[in-house]
């Protein structure tokens, strides 16, 4: 298939150009359903930076995002690859023109959330109702300065469907934050956008198997920071519900400014036609030229029909970006018998489970981690007309656990037939039981995997999931550093880690290249890979300095290095007393035993006492010329017998236990 297109591409770039135009009849725009055109970009409307905010307590970004109508879109919040430590407490001010639903992802725990009356904020599923009223008298900028005594970063996106951003702090960045158009945010944000419609030329006289994309990248402004240099393409065919459609062949018709160099995947067979250098993903080694092409819709329009493609897609208006992704539902049909069927109506209950899987893969309920996958599904919804009364994944013993709003599970990555797609994403199914129907209900899902380096922390040498955050003192922990080799960072080594307890205190160091520092440290042989992940261990114990209250927490700092760049991961840990060692078994044995042993002892030494001086106190005082001889003494009787013989008075009395006294007077 990779011969047939590099020759496929080889011959067009050959060919010479004799356009037509294409009567304007002939195409129409159409709503984007299946099919779909997905462009990132750090390309914001406006947007700004500064360092306004590093005095303050806390970062302080801002999104306004303009939208047509009522629009969901996703915010991942992540701190990969910031330099500054420690990390500091996170604000995001978010500002819709409309009523909007921002879903939040992320893993840090210092950020909070402030919207204005439009906005619905929900952070991991949990909803945020801090509100802030922001008037249209003054800037949003110099109003969120002006209230939080400075301002990081403040971008202005139209309609984003996903935003990617990374936190963190830059010095140098200007003092104040001016407001720049068409600014490119590509420092610390990326957005993703739909396309919502895409204009169709149909030919009914061209073959079935044969469609022509053509994407025309509009070229920004001189005057914006934004500029392209490469751009990412790919083309994925899929039919997630049956067998994928054979033998299309795709025209990939790629416009934009000259300097831009296309890097394309494309599986299918077909052609590529671009103007400006591209590579194949299948010829990662070979640079072609592009040569070119008709600057207006009828030419590309035509070109395409020259090349006998009548089924025409027109993708234009793009913004400059930075990755281009068309994914193509095309399935293929399947084998029918030759008696005539009925024609069939999908029943209700059909279209049911179809909104079942819309609304779950919508709201995206799973997560991963870099070692194991989350779920949160409502229990309830007014989209859905029957409750969910169970949720389990494709090994149905994984299954989900009830609250009072969510179905919830976590589980381990490699338990419950979780499969690896790659070194980047997890597959798994969802199988939802419905509460009247009982009906069960499929949906497939996958999700990405974390390619920054993770930190974590066990308390068994085995480093048996789950990991934990609590560090005990003057106990052995165990300390895990894991990478995935599909990161760009290969060949990571583990530069340095450290401690960091309070903010006040130097850092302190427990590792660098290739030496533990102390004998608190102890580097643990390579282990060998799993879930894709490269390893690193090391055992230690914390010991608070002298003389100093335990604090209550603490960060543990690790730096990997491949030479050339520099990654860091880090953990939160709670730190905590050592609890009092308990008894082994050989212990409790031993006192049980010497328990019952000295009860055993003390039991026999009274019953002794008890019967050797119960009948000769009877017998001593049964006896009057006994009484007499020890009153006529001027002595008491004896407060006990349990000697053979005793003094009474000045005589020495000799008695006998069976009732015979013998005395001398």
């Amino acid at each position: 298939m990779e011969a047939g297109l590099f020759v496929a591409v080889l011959l067009l770039a050959c060919t010479p150009l004799h356009t037509s135009p294409t009567s304007a009849d002939e195409c129409k725009f159409l709503p984007s359903t299946q099919d779909k055109l997905l462009y990132k970009t750090s390309q914001a409307l406006s947007g700004c930076v500064s360092r306004s905010s590093m005095e303050g307590q806390q970062e302080v970004h801002v999104l306004q995002v303009k939208i047509k109508e009522m629009q969901r879109f996703h915010l991942n919040v992540s701190s990969a690859g910031r330099t500054s430590l420690p990390k500091r407490a996170v604000l995001f001010v978010i500002v819709c023109n409309e009523s909007c639903e921002v879903l939040v992802h992320s893993e840090e725990s210092d950020l909070t959330f402030a919207s204005d009356i439009h906005v619905s904020t929900l952070v991991n599923n949990v909803l945020v109702t801090e509100k802030v009223n922001y008037t249209s008298d003054k800037p949003i900028v110099q109003q969120v300065k002006d209230h939080y005594k400075g301002i990081t970063s403040f971008t202005e996106l139209e309609n984003p469907y996903h935003i990617y951003f990374r936190l963190g702090e830059d010095a140098s960045s200007p003092e104040d934050c001016i407001v720049q158009p068409g600014f490119s945010a590509s420092q610390y944000l990326q957005a993703e956008f739909l396309v919502p419609k895409v204009k169709h030329c149909k030919n009914p006289h061209a073959q079935k198997l044969k469609e022509a994309h053509i994407l025309h990248m509009k070229q920004a402004p001189k005057e914006t920071s934004f500029q392209p240099g490469t751009v990412k393409v790919k083309v994925n065919v899929v039919c997630p519900e049956a067998k994928l459609l054979q033998d299309l062949e795709i025209l990939l018709i790629l416009q934009s400014q000259e300097n831009v160099t296309w890097r394309v995947d494309m599986k299918n067979n077909g052609a590529i036609l671009t103007r400006g250098k591209y590579w194949l993903s299948t010829f990662p080694d070979m640079q072609m030229n592009g040569r070119a092409l008709p600057d207006n819709e009828e030419g590309l329009t035509g070109l395409a029909h020259e090349k006998d493609f009548g089924d025409v897609a027109f993708y234009r208006d793009i913004p400059s970006a930075s990755h281009l992704t068309i994914e193509l539902h095309r399935c293929g049909a399947e084998a029918t018998p030759t008696t005539p069927t009925l024609i069939h109506t999908p029943p209700m209950q059909d279209l049911q489970d179809i909104l079942i899987q819309a609304y779950v893969s919508l709201n995206t309920p799973w997560k991963c981690t870099d070692d194991t996958m989350e779920i949160a599904v409502p229990r309830s919804t007014e989209y859905l007309k029957e409750d969910i009364t169970a949720i389990t994944l494709r090994d149905t013993g994984c299954k989900a656990e009830p609250n009072k709003t969510h179905f919830v599970l976590k589980r381990y990555l490699g338990d419950c037939n979780t499969t690896l797609e790659s070194e980047a994403k997890a597959s798994n199914k969802l199988i939802l039981t419905l509460a009247a129907s009982m009906k069960k209900v499929e949906v497939e899902f996958s999700c990405e995997l974390p390619q920054e380096p993770q930190l974590q922390l066990y308390q068994t040498q085995d480093f048996k999931w789950p990991s934990t955050t609590v560090l005990q003192v003057n106990k052995t922990a165990y300390v895990q550093i894991s990478f995935r080799s599909s990161n760009a960072q290969t060949n990571l080594m583990v530069k340095e880690c450290s401690v960091q307890v309070a903010t006040q205190e130097p850092q302190r160091l427990l590792l660098s290249p290739g030496a533990s520092h102390g004998k608190a440290v102890t580097i643990l042989p390579p282990k060998e890979a799993t879930l894709g992940r490269e390893l690193h261990q090391f055992s230690l114990v914390y010991t608070p300095a002298g003389g100093r209250p335990l604090p209550p927490c603490a960060t543990l700092v690790c730096t990997l290095t491949n030479g050339s760049t520099t990654a860091e991961a880090s953990l939160k840990v709670t730190l905590q007393d050592t609890p009092a060692q308990s008894l082994g078994i050989e212990a409790v044995v031993g006192i049980t035993f010497a328990a019952f042993l000295i009860g055993t002892l003390l039991t026999a030494a009274l019953w002794c006492i008890y019967t050797h001086t119960r009948g000769t106190m009877d017998l001593l005082q049964s006896f009057p010329r006994f009484r007499e001889l020890c009153n006529r003494a001027n002595r008491p009787l004896p407060a006990s017998a349990a000697c053979e013989r005793f003094f009474c008075g000045d005589g020495l009395i000799f008695f006998h236990r069976r009732a015979r006294i013998d005395y001398d007077n």
